[in-house]
């Protein structure tokens, strides 16, 4: 029993050696990214080509996440600030924390990934935009990776847990008991990992920021206007 126990451990770890190596040398497919997907691939093989489906490379999904950031200048933050709870809403998203100045307003939302862009342009509306980004990064490696892993892990503690019903030795008993500890944490772990990654890739992060407009007063105008005229004494451009 003590020989079979070792066996097992040594298959594992061979199992997992060539598990992280997979990956490390495979050819990603070529991607294309839309407005409303979370991700896409093409294949990377052809009719044509003499390889069988079967035979061919496996196709890996790129998976991406989204991070975007808007700053828009309103009339109004008040009345702004109502309507985007009223827009992110409708499009399936929510506000997940925001703060309101004297003349400004910052506020983080979630929205469905596939809506990310029609609701930046429901947010711009609401008055005029100042600036607007999309980040996106690729998480395949990470979400593959991860995935093999935690399979791998099922696999050694289903095993662990069938030879810890073969053995009546009480020291192979508590030896087999620690390592299925170890290894449920590690399983706990990675499907954590695989549940974050899932939901960033689902929903995307907005960061919004209101300006109010300045409003100025008779004196405010004529002021404004001598300095601008004042400026361009000095500089065209």
């Amino acid at each position: 029993m003590r020989n079979l126990f070792k066996l097992l451990l040594v298959t594992t770890a061979i199992l997992f050696t060539g598990c992280g190596g997979k990956y490390a040398n495979a050819t990603s497919p070529t991607s294309t990214y839309g407005n409303s997907g979370l991700y896409q691939s093409t294949v990377i093989y052809s009719e044509s080509a003499n390889i069988s489906p079967a035979s061919a490379p496996r196709v890996v999904k790129r998976i991406i996440t989204k991070r975007a950031n808007i700053r828009v200048e309103v009339d109004s933050i008040e009345e702004a600030n109502k309507a985007l709870v009223t827009l992110i809403e409708k499009r399936g998203g929510h506000i997940t924390n925001s703060n309101t100045h004297e003349d400004s307003y910052n506020a983080s939302a979630k929205i469905p990934s596939a809506n990310l862009v029609e609701t930046l342009d429901a947010i711009a509306s609401l008055g005029d935009k100042i600036s607007q980004s999309i980040s996106q990064n690729d998480v395949t490696n990470q979400f593959v990776d991860n995935e093999a892993r935690l399979k791998n892990l099922i696999l050694f503690r289903d095993k662990m847990k069938g030879l810890l019903g073969q053995t009546t030795n009480i020291e192979e008993i508590v030896k087999i008991e620690r390592e299925l500890k170890r290894v449920q944490t590690e399983i706990d772990s990675l499907q954590g990992r695989l549940k974050y990654l899932k939901d960033a890739v689902s929903l995307s992060p907005i960061d919004i920021h209101f300006k109010e407009k300045t409003l100025y007063g008779p004196l405010g105008y004529i002021g404004n206007g001598i300095w601008w005229v004042t400026k361009k004494l000095f500089v065209i451009k």
